[in-house]
């Protein structure tokens, strides 16, 4: 994973441009990881709402098994599904390393999580571990989900 990481880290900042100004990576990587603790407190609230919002409008999501979900529209209505299939879910993620491009346009966001009591009852306390890879871009002077995967690396 880490030389896959790599490797869309040197192509995704050799194409980013540093023309105009100096961005502030220390105030926008302040910004992310704020953003991803609100993203992680929706998880654990199963709040989907929240969670379709840190996505731009062209963001997509991608779900094992599942077609992309694009825009905040689609991944609201699929958010609020897993809400009503494992409304007791505990999701948990940590960043274990976060990329700003240069220019402060776009970052890189990869970690670790794990999924517990799945079901409708909360019944199933197998811990599911995973690996994401959330990709941000900068959308009106905010940041934004662009692109957010996560697969199950242990059942």
């Amino acid at each position: 994973m880490n030389v896959a990481l790599a490797l869309l880290a040197a192509v995704f900042f050799s194409a980013c441009s540093t023309a105009g100004h100096q961005p502030d990576l220390a105030a926008d990587e302040r910004a992310i990881r704020e953003l991803a603790a609100r993203w992680q407190k929706a998880l654990l609230e199963r709040d989907a709402a929240t969670q379709a919002a840190m996505f731009a409008e062209d963001g997509v999501s991608y779900h094992d098994g599942e077609e992309p979900l694009v825009g905040p529209a689609a991944i609201l209505e699929w958010e609020k599904k897993a809400v009503t299939r494992h409304p007791r879910a505990k999701i948990t993620s940590t960043t274990k390393e976060l990329r700003i491009a240069a220019a402060g346009d776009m970052a890189i966001q990869a970690g670790e999580g794990q999924l517990t009591d799945l079901g409708d009852n909360g019944d199933d306390h197998t811990v599911r571990k995973q690996r994401f890879v959330t990709v941000w871009k900068k959308v009106d002077g905010q940041w934004k989900v662009a692109h957010d995967i996560a697969v199950n690396t242990a059942w």
